[in-house]
């Protein structure tokens, strides 16, 4: 082997190991790169999954509230409906029993008297309906 050969050798040798030693670095940057990426990755997955779980419970919570607020006036509706119908019953049977001269107008100087059979079911309409619903929720007679 000549001088020139071994020069080139040696360089070569040289060329070699500058060339694992910049691709050792380059794995080793790109590993480091990689294992930041894994644990942004995982955190901004356990940020998600919190967030996510938080908007899940507010949202069920939101429609187990409207739910709730569903029933509630569904049940108040009822109800009215109830009295409505109790108190048209009443008005009906009042109407049917009483004679006709009971539930009239009448002038009594500058003033009407509204006896009619509507004035004094609107006068104690109030009183009615506390009077049915107190019969509707409890067993005791009225």
């Amino acid at each position: 082997m000549s001088g020139l050969d071994k020069i080139l050798e040696g360089i070569f040798e040289q060329a070699l190991a500058a060339a694992d030693r910049i691709l050792d670095e380059a794995n080793q940057k790109a590993a480091e790169i990689t294992e930041r990426g894994e644990m942004d990755r995982a955190e901004q997955k356990r940020l998600l999954k919190e967030t996510t779980e938080g908007e899940c419970r507010e949202i069920i919570n939101r429609a187990e509230s409207a739910d709730r607020q569903n029933r509630r006036l569904a049940l108040l509706e009822t109800r009215n409906q109830v009295l409505d119908g109790v108190i048209a019953e009443a008005k009906a049977k009042l109407a049917s029993e009483a004679d006709q001269e009971r539930f009239r107008m009448v002038w009594q100087g500058d003033i009407l008297l509204n006896h009619s059979i509507d004035a004094v079911f609107e006068a104690d309409n109030q009183g009615l309906r506390d009077k049915a619903y107190r019969v509707l929720t409890t067993e005791e007679p009225a």
